[in-house]
């Protein structure tokens, strides 16, 4: 059966990995070819998903090398190189899930709201055990910049795995950017490939974002905390560079502030010349960088001051 929909899962871990390929097996509309892409994982996952007894409309193919180990982006690539020409492409995971409806509703909202480079659907995010954390809900239609202005102010989180985009609008932006641990990718990604005619929110049907131990937005180590803050200032420099987009940001200097904030989270395990070095090193963007990093301190500072009296 030919198929619009091209369901990309790059897959390594094994824990949630059942739930997740379930999770696409139990979509109402099966319109849609399933590609798994085992980077050489050691968890034998071949016997795993053997078990599953998946409908035909799934691909496994295991890669003989580790790839995602140097760039979990181009693993990402070689997945989606294996597709067939699909028109639309989801780029899934191995510990997320998909509602029963999303495939569904995908095609009636592509059908009702044609034009879109990109269709979304709003998300749960969850603990290890499924509980829900928080929702993130977006406003039907939003443009590159609101995307961004939603995203760099912490008002919503949005996760790769959330969007449905055309091969042919992937194609001109040239891919994901190849950030260090894909780190910042997909905020780059959408911001880039929604450019031309935004992004539409698809109702009803949400994805499931796993929180755990295993992901790499819960390690915050000293060495993969100044991987993402490199990650992290290529994303802003790229903005910096785009001065339509850039104008459109509030506060004007929010690259920046969402670039401290960053830090923030992850200087937990930064000695304090790594802390300077990581400002230095976007400081010619805006003076502000200072100003804001000063400020982080003298809070934070004033926090430990108060735990000191108890």
């Amino acid at each position: 059966m030919s198929s619009d929909l091209a369901i990309v899962i790059p897959v390594y871990k094994k824990e949630f990995l059942a739930e997740a390929l379930e999770s696409i097996k139990r979509q109402s509309n099966q319109n849609f070819t399933a590609y798994i892409g085992d980077d050489a994982s050691p968890y034998q996952l071949k016997a795993l998903i053997d078990q599953l007894k998946l409908p035909d409309n799934f691909k496994y193919h295991r890669f003989d090398e580790n790839l995602g180990q140097h760039s979990l982006v181009k693993q990402w690539q070689r997945c989606i190189e294996r597709t067939q020409g699909e028109k639309w492409i989801w780029l899934f995971s191995d510990d997320d899930i998909a509602e029963e409806h999303c495939v569904e509703n995908f095609y009636s909202a592509n059908y009702e709201n044609p034009g879109y480079d990109v269709y979304r659907f709003n998300t749960s995010k969850i603990d290890e055990d499924g509980n829900i954390i928080r929702e993130n809900i977006f406003p039907q239609t939003v443009s590159s910049s609101d995307f961004l202005n939603i995203k760099l102010n912490y008002k919503q989180e949005s996760y790769v795995v959330e969007s449905i985009f055309g091969r042919e609008a992937y194609d001109r932006v040239g891919g994901f950017p190849d950030l260090p641990l894909a780190w910042a990718t997909d905020d780059m990604f959408w911001a880039k490939i929604s450019a031309n005619t935004g992004i539409f929110t698809i109702d009803g049907a949400r994805v499931s974002w796993r929180y755990s131990g295993s992901n790499i937005s819960s390690r915050r180590e000293s060495r993969t905390g100044k991987i993402k803050l490199k990650a992290s200032r290529t994303f802003i420099r790229w903005i910096y560079s785009e001065d339509e987009l850039l104008s459109k940001l509030e506060p004007p200097d929010l690259p920046i502030k969402w670039y401290i904030r960053q830090l923030k989270n992850l200087r937990r395990n930064l000695n304090y010349f790594e802390q300077i070095l990581a400002v230095a090193r976007i400081s010619d963007l805006s003076i502000k960088s200072w100003f804001y990093f000063a400020q982080l301190v003298k809070n934070e500072s004033k926090i430990v001051e108060w735990l000191k009296r108890f």
